[in-house]
């Protein structure tokens, strides 16, 4: 285990108290037993870490002095998420295949952990390292790269090609068709076929049950360092830049281009055909129907700057008052007029 020295140096952080204490955990304030480390976000919830069984505490450099030892850091969440690296359960890597496993021609794949269960299609490349869980199905021609994790039941639809150290959480369908129709007369719907493919660049995650449409020519591409939250759906043709964050339920219609370290929040909506600048960030349930430029902070729906969206939600939450208002002022009128000469 490893001493509040260790981590300390661990994580670039100053320490009060005694280095050789040994830590054989990390938690949060509620849930932290002696002999753990928890951390306090902001000096605000400081009270609460006296009341905590924790034996350490992380904070931010300005703190006040606790009856704890303590690690001085710049950023106590970013620190904490760094030690509890180092206590969270290490993945199993048995290289192999397990006999269940149905494997298609021309495979290529050398010191890779391949689960029950698993369907590869003919002509697949798989990278060293890189763990597939039961029940995955890799369909033809697909690349995945080294020490990649697909989990159970995701499905890797043909010609996608997945890079290094991208995590796919169970239930995720990545190169599935895109939604495109051409409506011909009748009302009658013609398909149209979808034969790109989908690209993922190295170190994506990807939540459970998300959808990536495979282009309908060309490529839907994510790229490098994104991370994505469950339940998202990615149309074709659409271009997610490197770093960007994809909060839960957020939908990208198809070709719309999202620059580097954009944020969605949940539920979050982009139209189609439309560019999203660099280090964007658009709010909870907002519906963006244009394109924004870089550093935009957007809410609401249609989406607006913030500041302006959060006006407007003001005067909005004014309008039961001010039609009161109206009333009694038409009323008043009313009287007035009563009294005036014809």
């Amino acid at each position: 285990m490893p001493s509040l020295l260790e981590l300390a140096r661990l994580v670039n952080g100053e320490l009060v108290g005694d280095g050789n204490i040994q830590i054989y955990g990390a938690s949060g304030i509620d849930d932290a037993e002696a002999g753990e480390i928890t951390f306090a976000v902001s000096n605000r919830i400081l009270e609460a870490t006296g009341r905590s069984k924790a034996t350490a505490v992380l904070v931010q450099p300005d703190a006040p002095e606790l009856d704890k030892a303590v690690i001085k850091v710049r950023n106590p969440r970013l620190a904490f998420a760094q030690i509890l690296t180092l206590f969270a359960p290490k993945k199993d890597f048995k290289p192999g295949i397990h006999p269940s496993a149905q494997i298609g021609r021309e495979f290529e794949g050398q010191d890779i952990s391949v689960g029950p269960f698993v369907y590869i299609g003919d002509q697949v490349r798989i990278g060293k390292g890189s763990i597939i869980y039961p029940g995955a199905v890799i369909d033809d021609r697909v690349v995945i790269g080294e020490n990649s994790i697909i989990h159970a039941n995701v499905v890797i639809r043909e010609d996608t090609v997945i890079g290094d150290r991208v995590q796919i959480h169970a239930g995720t369908v990545i190169g599935s068709d895109g939604f495109g129709y051409e409506t011909i007369a009748g009302g009658k719907h013609f398909k149209v076929p979808q034969v790109g493919k989908v690209v993922i660049e190295d170190d994506v995650e990807i939540g459970s049950n998300v959808s990536v449409d495979r282009a309908t020519t060309g490529v839907t591409l994510i790229k490098r360092g994104t991370k994505i939250d469950n339940l998202v759906q990615i149309a074709h043709n659409c271009q997610v830049g490197n770093d960007n964050i994809l909060c839960g339920q957020a939908a990208i219609a198809g070709s719309t281009k999202t620059g580097d370290r954009v944020t969605l929040a949940g539920k979050a909506g982009l139209v189609g055909h439309i560019k999203i600048g660099d280090d964007s960030v658009v709010a909870a349930c907002a519906m963006v129907i244009s394109s924004l430029p870089p550093n935009s902070f957007v809410s609401g729906s249609p989406a607006r700057p913030h500041a302006e969206d959060m006006r407007i939600q003001a005067a909005m939450n004014r309008l039961p008052d001010l039609l009161k208002e109206i009333k009694e002022l038409q009323k008043r009128v009313a009287e007035l007029e009563k009294r005036m000469p014809d």
